[in-house]
Parts: structure tokens; sequence; C-alpha cells
């Protein structure tokens, strides 16, 4: 490991125990001299506004630098500001690109968020079966996201043929990792027997999970 990359690996996990100022003092020279990893984390703390001011016109130039080498989180982020309009103008075409970007990099965020777009017709011809290859690569990397939206799109049918086994496969994986609808639909699943073997106590169980996060269904 180069004196860089040693560097940058001290000053991220000084940023995940939040001592922001010791990370910014690695970050910023770093991000001056071109490194596309510091100048994202640079962003970001610009964006939550530790040791700096929040200064979202900051973050997204920062973000940018460092998206336009290729950091896929970066490009997924100033992906995600251009969908939202926060700074920018609001362009789903402009999206769309850094999504993509981002998606062919594996980045599980911006798979699920470009096979929105794919499903919504934002800035990009309406197309089920593309949103269903990102929503699958997403979900197969643990986005629970994806992985609840991969269980309606197999229970409800849509643009595939419909899957209660899929689905409850899909609802499981989301599920397990606290997804509150997904332990929601689980619970009914379990409850009306719907392709899987009725079982009131597994349903008690799934219900009582999202219970506990606050469902009121």
């Amino acid at each position: 490991m180069g004196n860089t990359e040693k560097k940058l690996k001290e000053a991220i996990e000084a940023l995940n125990e939040e001592s922001y100022q010791i990370s910014f003092d690695v970050f910023k020279p770093l991000a001056e001299q071109g490194n596309a990893k510091a100048q994202f984390h640079l962003g970001f703390l610009y964006r939550i506004g530790q040791v700096v001011e929040q200064d979202y016109q900051q973050a997204y130039h920062w973000y940018l630098l460092s998206a336009e080498q290729g950091y896929a989180v970066a490009q997924y982020k100033i992906g995600l500001m251009h969908y939202k309009g926060q700074v920018v103008d609001k362009n789903y075409q402009k999206a769309f690109k850094w999504y993509s970007l981002a998606a062919e990099q594996g980045d599980p965020k911006a798979q699920f968020n470009l096979g929105v777009l794919y499903r919504r017709a934002q800035g990009v011809t309406q197309d089920h079966e593309k949103a269903l290859t990102w929503f699958l690569a997403a979900g197969e990397q643990g986005y629970a996201i994806a992985q609840f939206t991969l269980g309606g799109i197999y229970e409800n049918g849509q643009g595939v043929p419909q899957d209660y086994q899929k689905a409850f496969n899909w609802y499981s994986l989301a599920g397990e990792q606290g997804h509150i609808d997904a332990q929601h639909n689980l619970g009914w699943m379990y409850y009306h027997g719907e392709g899987i073997p009725q079982n009131f106590q597994k349903a008690f169980k799934w219900y009582s999970l999202a219970a506990e996060q606050g469902d009121l269904k």
C-alpha cells in the first residue's frame, strides 16, 4: 500500500469514527492534488457540514471532480443530485448518464436507481426489461430496496410471469435485512398461504418484526 493510500485509509477510518478534523486535514490537500477518492470524501464533508460550513455547491463541485475521474460512488451522488434537483436543476437525462456510469462499475444504489428511471420513463424510454435487469443486478449484491422491489415485481407479475416463489425469495432476502415492507409482505404471504404453505406462527413472526419497526398495516 502506497503512502497516499495509507493516508486515505486512516482518514476514512477517522471519518467513520466521526473524527472529522483529522479526516478533513488529509482529504483537502489530496483532493486539491486531484485524488478522486479524497475529492469524493471532501465533498461528503461539505454535504454534511462537518469542519466546514454545510455547502451543497462545494459538495457538488468535489463530487463532480471525482466523478469525472470515474469514481463510481461520486458518479452515483452526482446522478442523485441531478435527479433531486439539489444545487443543480432537476435533470433526469443527466441523472441517467451518471447513474449509468456508476451502475456499469457495479454500484448497487446506482443500479437500482437506473432501474427506477427505466421503469418510470424518466430521462429514458420506458423499458421494463432493462429495469428488471438493473434491479436484479442490485438485488444480487444484497441491496434490500432492490430485493423488495423484485419481490413486488414477481408477486404482481409486472412485466414477468407471476411467480410467488420468486417473490417470497426476494422478500425474504430484504426482510432478513430489516426492510419493513418486505417483512409485512412475508407475514401476509404466510398468513394467506400465498405461494408457500400457510403458517400462522411464521406470519406472526414477520408481522411482529414489521410492527416493531412501526408498521401499522
